[in-house]
């Protein structure tokens, strides 16, 4: 799990293709998880809680779930291992994010990767496995009382190792699908030939990953190259002018084919894109000053806290308020669980 931020590279998500690749019994679960989205529960779904009729449990004590194939009636049908279920303690045990609601209708939850001794069944490489091949899992939140929220299914969007943390998108359902809001994975623009191309491929063909990489590659290309163009070739907050350490840094990542415009972008330095990414910097929308984490304040970086971005001089492409008062909403949040 070396590097920092991990993206899964397919470009349409639904449930239906999520299907083939998991065994029968995951099916029956998400369906539960659909079904339930929003509902309050006395307990985890195991044990006594066990839904009626559920073919297994629907979750474990420990936070992540990836149920032993062995003790499902298909024996997993042959298919890869993935995760079924996560459930957030909040602050208890990790220091996971509360769920950020989206303008959208959807949500974010940053969840904080299993640590300690016992890695024998490889849970974090599971869910970077549900990330890589888009399948959905259930996610359940302790509530303020006793308890837990079902937020319904959720895609695993990406894998952030500066801060241990996994974002899920959800929730994943029919509405949501449908409404094509979970059509880009990566935050790239996808042709109408190449999602055909996409949809065409069989799932086990190297053609589907080699057709994703190609627009993953072509999009972010352009997009950095516009961003370039308009910042004038130099760091939006450090002025640094060498391209070989420049970067496109989008905005928000959440906005499917709407996201490789230069509005949602800023360039930046390397080490600041992994910062912005990291919720360790953010631009605060209306004033578009620099605020740096607490965390950085024993660091070099603090200085830039206050620091007036630079801004392209075609005032259509500077940045969308609206979306930095996204991310900076998303900034807030890791510094209270930061606190």
């Amino acid at each position: 799990m070396s590097g920092l931020v991990y993206e899964c590279e397919i470009n349409f998500l639904t449930i239906e293709r999520a299907a083939r690749l998991v065994p029968p019994e995951y099916i029956e679960a998400w369906n539960w998880f659909i079904e339930n989205q929003g509902q309050h529960i006395p307990a985890l779904p195991m044990g006594k809680y066990k839904p009626e009729g559920m073919k297994l449990p629907l979750a474990r004590q420990a936070g992540i779930y990836c149920p032993s194939y062995e003790n499902l009636p298909s024996k997993g049908a042959g298919k890869d291992s993935y995760v079924l279920s996560i459930h957030s303690e909040g602050q208890s045990i990790y220091p996971d994010h509360e769920k950020l609601d989206r303008p959208d209708g959807t949500w974010i939850l940053d969840y904080h990767e299993q640590q300690g001794l016992d890695r024998s069944q490889d849970y974090n490489r599971k869910l970077l496995r549900c990330m890589e091949d888009g399948i959905p899992v259930g996610v359940m939140v302790k509530s303020k009382g006793r308890g837990y929220t079902v937020l319904g299914l959720a895609f695993v969007e990406q894998y952030n190792s500066a801060t241990h943390m996994f974002t899920f998108h959800g929730p994943a359902n029919t509405e949501t699908v449908n409404k094509g809001l979970f059509d880009t994975f990566s935050p790239i623009e996808v042709d109408s030939d190449d999602r055909n191309a996409l949809k065409a491929a069989d799932e086990t063909d190297e053609r589907k990953r080699a057709v994703a990489e190609r627009v993953v590659r072509e999009r972010q290309d352009k997009f950095r190259k516009a961003l370039i163009e308009a910042y004038g070739g130099a760091c939006a907050i450090t002025d640094i002018d060498i391209p070989e350490v420049l970067q496109a840094a989008h905005i928000d990542p959440y906005r499917g084919r709407k996201s490789q415009v230069v509005t949602n972008g800023i360039l930046l330095r390397a080490d600041f894109h992994l910062l912005y990414d990291a919720n360790l910097i953010s631009i605060v929308p209306g004033t578009h000053r620099v605020r740096t984490s607490a965390r950085l304040k024993q660091t070099p970086y603090a200085r830039f806290s206050r620091a007036e971005i630079r801004e392209p001089e075609d005032a259509r492409l500077k940045p969308d308020d609206e979306l930095l008062e996204l991310h900076y909403k998303e900034f807030l949040v890791a510094e209270s669980g930061a606190a």
